[in-house]
Protein backbone atom coordinates (compact mmCIF):
# COMPACT_ATOMS: atom_id res chain seq x y z
CA UNK A 1 0.00 0.00 0.00
CA UNK A 2 0.91 3.64 -0.72
CA UNK A 3 0.43 6.65 0.64
CA UNK A 4 -1.14 9.84 -1.29
CA UNK A 5 -0.03 13.54 -0.22
CA UNK A 6 -1.25 16.46 -1.99
CA UNK A 7 1.27 19.01 -3.15
CA UNK A 8 1.27 22.47 -1.46
CA UNK A 9 2.48 25.66 -3.03
CA UNK A 10 4.72 28.28 -1.43
CA UNK A 11 0.95 30.25 -0.64
CA UNK A 12 -0.13 26.92 1.24
CA UNK A 13 -2.79 25.77 -1.50
CA UNK A 14 -2.75 22.34 -2.46
CA UNK A 15 -3.55 22.62 -6.73
CA UNK A 16 -4.63 18.99 -7.14
CA UNK A 17 -7.34 19.18 -3.80
CA UNK A 18 -8.51 22.64 -5.46
CA UNK A 19 -8.78 21.26 -8.91
CA UNK A 20 -10.86 17.98 -7.35
CA UNK A 21 -13.12 20.47 -5.57
CA UNK A 22 -14.71 22.24 -8.22
CA UNK A 23 -16.43 18.72 -9.51
CA UNK A 24 -19.81 17.49 -8.66
CA UNK A 25 -19.97 15.03 -6.13
CA UNK A 26 -20.40 11.98 -8.75
CA UNK A 27 -17.08 12.96 -10.45
CA UNK A 28 -15.09 13.15 -7.02
CA UNK A 29 -16.38 10.32 -5.89
CA UNK A 30 -14.56 8.57 -9.11
CA UNK A 31 -11.35 10.70 -9.02
CA UNK A 32 -11.50 9.34 -5.48
CA UNK A 33 -11.78 5.65 -6.48
CA UNK A 34 -9.13 5.96 -9.07
CA UNK A 35 -7.00 7.79 -6.29
CA UNK A 36 -7.64 4.84 -4.02
CA UNK A 37 -6.52 2.56 -7.28
CA UNK A 38 -2.92 4.40 -6.88
CA UNK A 39 -2.83 3.96 -3.72
CA UNK A 40 -3.08 0.02 -3.52
CA UNK A 41 -1.09 -0.43 -7.15
CA UNK A 42 1.42 1.94 -7.04
CA UNK A 43 3.48 1.72 -9.91
CA UNK A 44 1.80 -1.33 -11.01
CA UNK A 45 -1.19 0.16 -11.55
CA UNK A 46 -1.61 -0.06 -15.57
CA UNK A 47 -3.30 2.04 -18.75
CA UNK A 48 -6.04 3.15 -18.57
CA UNK A 49 -5.55 4.43 -15.31
CA UNK A 50 -2.29 5.65 -15.13
CA UNK A 51 0.48 6.45 -17.61
CA UNK A 52 4.64 7.50 -17.74
CA UNK A 53 4.64 10.84 -18.98
CA UNK A 54 8.46 11.98 -18.87
CA UNK A 55 10.95 11.06 -16.40
CA UNK A 56 9.44 10.87 -12.95
CA UNK A 57 6.59 12.47 -13.87
CA UNK A 58 3.05 9.95 -14.26
CA UNK A 59 -0.68 10.32 -14.91
CA UNK A 60 -3.77 9.30 -13.33
CA UNK A 61 -6.15 9.11 -16.23
CA UNK A 62 -10.08 9.93 -15.13
CA UNK A 63 -12.47 10.29 -17.44
CA UNK A 64 -15.86 12.05 -15.78
CA UNK A 65 -18.91 13.14 -17.78
CA UNK A 66 -17.17 16.53 -17.91
CA UNK A 67 -14.46 14.86 -19.67
CA UNK A 68 -11.09 13.98 -19.11
CA UNK A 69 -8.70 14.58 -16.66
CA UNK A 70 -4.96 14.50 -15.31
CA UNK A 71 -3.41 14.44 -12.12
CA UNK A 72 0.37 14.41 -12.31
CA UNK A 73 2.23 12.67 -9.57
CA UNK A 74 5.70 10.90 -8.66
CA UNK A 75 6.46 8.17 -6.43
CA UNK A 76 8.59 9.16 -3.33
CA UNK A 77 10.69 7.54 -0.55
CA UNK A 78 9.14 4.66 0.89
CA UNK A 79 5.97 4.00 -0.95
CA UNK A 80 4.70 7.40 -0.87
CA UNK A 81 2.89 9.31 -3.79
CA UNK A 82 3.00 12.77 -4.42
CA UNK A 83 -0.28 14.52 -6.45
CA UNK A 84 1.34 17.45 -7.90
CA UNK A 85 -0.86 19.47 -10.40
CA UNK A 86 -4.31 18.60 -12.44
CA UNK A 87 -6.08 19.81 -15.63
CA UNK A 88 -8.99 18.87 -17.51
CA UNK A 89 -7.44 17.65 -21.09
CA UNK A 90 -8.90 18.96 -23.96
CA UNK A 91 -6.73 17.65 -26.85
CA UNK A 92 -5.12 14.30 -27.78
CA UNK A 93 -1.67 15.70 -26.85
CA UNK A 94 -0.45 16.57 -23.41
CA UNK A 95 0.32 19.85 -23.33
CA UNK A 96 4.12 20.80 -22.86
CA UNK A 97 2.95 23.76 -20.13
CA UNK A 98 0.99 21.67 -18.15
CA UNK A 99 3.42 18.88 -17.85
CA UNK A 100 6.46 21.63 -17.21
CA UNK A 101 4.03 22.77 -14.43
CA UNK A 102 3.88 19.60 -12.75
CA UNK A 103 7.49 19.59 -12.91
CA UNK A 104 7.98 23.31 -11.08
CA UNK A 105 5.87 21.55 -8.53
CA UNK A 106 7.69 18.20 -8.35
CA UNK A 107 11.01 20.53 -8.04
CA UNK A 108 9.93 23.14 -5.16
CA UNK A 109 8.27 19.69 -3.34
CA UNK A 110 12.17 18.48 -3.64
CA UNK A 111 13.63 21.64 -2.57
CA UNK A 112 11.36 21.98 0.87
CA UNK A 113 11.74 18.31 1.82
CA UNK A 114 15.77 19.02 1.10
CA UNK A 115 15.67 21.93 2.94
CA UNK A 116 13.46 20.46 6.36
CA UNK A 117 10.71 22.88 5.52
CA UNK A 118 8.02 19.62 4.72
CA UNK A 119 7.91 15.91 5.81
CA UNK A 120 5.79 13.09 5.32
Amino acid sequence: MYTVHFYVDERGDAPVRGFIKEFNKKSRAKIGRYINLLERHGPDLPRPYADQVRDKIRELRVRVTDGNLRIFYFFFIERNIILLYAFKKKSQDLPVREIEQAERNMHHFLDQYRQGKISL
